[in-house]
């Protein structure tokens, strides 16, 4: 898949605990956010109510720095940083998941269910629902989007979601303490007790984002998984995953009519809260410059 660079600033440090944290997207992000910043201290749900604009959900509140704690190890002093990639104090973690699912995950809530994101707006056209009787077929529109993503990439964006997680490594390389396979059963929890005992606290990994309840497998032909290993050969390449098998054509997986219904509604939601957001940045920078303004007049201090 072609490189297209990912923005900086994208290591995260808990300094009390002493990690540095690698994310990618789709793989437990937002469950190590929360770990880390339970783990560091620094977890502020009470401030929600507080933040500038609304978000999608309180479990997506964990990514915000003021809710989180967390810093962008970037911003700090390169004596800082150097410390943070090379201490034996420090660990240095990341966790990958296998791209079937990932990927899946990310198609359903960065396309189907429309949360906001970087990706051009001509991806809506081409990847429209394909529909059924009224209905959305999921497993048809899932495996169109597959197609879409192969040969035309751009229209993703700069997106993370849709890029590849050695990507994301390989922004900053960082000699990594631990490596959280998602596709290994217990090896987050067997993290999470670690840290715990680091810290000396009781952490339990939460499922946070919880989509439909359809896995990968469902949706998934022959077809389509050779497209996956394709644009991700570098994830399958790096980190081992396997090469798993699929039917040639699987069953309709189709959303009913009222499935259907709130998914739609889903996405408008999803607007309007963008749209608020967006006021509540304006209203917050016009407040912002308006005061300096005045304070340049000498009307206030």
């Amino acid at each position: 898949m072609a490189r297209t660079p990912l923005p900086k600033g994208h290591v995260l440090a808990a300094r009390n605990a002493r990690v540095l944290y690698v994310p990618s997207t789709k793989a437990a992000s937002s469950t190590m956010r929360l770990l880390l910043a339970e783990a560091n201290g620094t977890f502020h749900p009470e401030r929600i109510p507080y933040l500038d604009g609304p978000t999608v959900s309180v479990e997506q509140s964990v990514h915000n720095m003021a809710i989180n704690g967390l810093v962008h190890m970037e911003l700090l002093t390169a004596a800082e940083q150097t410390e943070m990639k090379t201490s034996k104090d420090w660990w240095r973690v990341a966790a990958v998941r296998n791209p079937y699912a990932r990927l899946y995950s990310a198609w359903e809530n960065r396309i189907l269910f429309r949360a906001p994101s970087q990706v051009s707006p001509d991806v809506w056209s081409a990847c429209a629902d394909v529909m059924s009787g009224g209905s959305i077929d999921l497993g048809a529109s899932f495996r169109s989007f597959v197609r879409v993503l192969a040969d035309q990439p751009e229209v993703f964006g700069r997106d993370s979601h849709f890029k590849s997680q050695a990507l994301h490594f390989d922004l900053t390389p960082i000699d990594l303490t631990h490596l959280i396979r998602l596709d290994r059963e217990g090896d987050l929890a067997r993290f999470a007790d670690d840290l715990g005992g680091r810290v000396g606290k009781s952490l339990v990994p939460k499922r946070l984002n919880e989509g439909l309840g359809i896995t990968y497998r469902d949706v998934t032909d022959a077809a389509t998984a050779d497209l996956v290993r394709r644009i991700f050969a570098d994830d399958f390449a790096r980190f081992d995953f396997a090469d798993e098998v699929f039917a040639a054509a699987p069953a309709p997986v189709v959303a009913s009519s009222r499935e259907t219904q709130a998914i739609i509604y889903a996405r408008s939601l999803t607007v309007r809260l963008e749209q608020l957001s967006r006021l509540a940045r304006y209203r917050t920078t016009s407040r912002h410059v308006a005061a300096q303004a005045l304070r340049n007049l000498g009307l206030r201090r």
